[in-house]
């Protein structure tokens, strides 16, 4: 049952390149560990997320940041409920919207980082909205693995 979906997009403001990865499960580990490294990940934090993406878990996801290069990368993996999608997204999102935040030196109680998690939030349901409603889950993973 294979259902994972990446999306790519910019935040133009900060010069912020993010690439999401949806509904990940262990097939997909190798592809991720590769862009982990590509993006600078190594030691402790490459085999944390090695160890997440491979534990088989739901509910489960991963944010790396690299400040210099200002690319990030989020994993969201196979979830149990919408609600615990949204639970999901939200906790990936807020690391996300951190480190922008810090590498910007960005208040975390001001109005730009809230701008900056509203912009993220509105790139990201662009294909969240998918996940968000399990009668919407049951028919995409039905759509995506239906033989053709």
């Amino acid at each position: 049952m294979r259902v994972m979906i990446r999306q790519v997009f910019d935040i133009p403001q900060y010069g912020w390149n993010v690439t999401v990865y949806y509904a990940v499960t262990g097939y997909d580990v190798g592809r991720i560990m590769q862009e982990l490294e590509r993006l600078g990940c190594g030691g402790d934090d490459l085999k944390r997320a090695y160890r997440n993406l491979t534990s088989g878990e739901r509910n489960t996801g991963i944010t790396y940041s690299n400040t210099e290069k200002r690319r990030t990368l989020v994993v969201i993996g196979k979830t149990s409920s919408a609600a615990q999608f949204q639970n999901s997204l939200d906790h990936e999102k807020g690391h996300l919207c951190r480190h922008i935040s810090q590498a910007f030196g960005i208040d975390p109680y001001g109005e730009d980082a809230e701008y900056l998690a509203g912009y993220v939030g509105q790139r990201m349901f662009e294909v969240a909205e998918m996940f968000l409603c399990d009668t919407c889950r049951e028919k995409l993973t039905r759509t995506i693995t239906a033989p053709v």
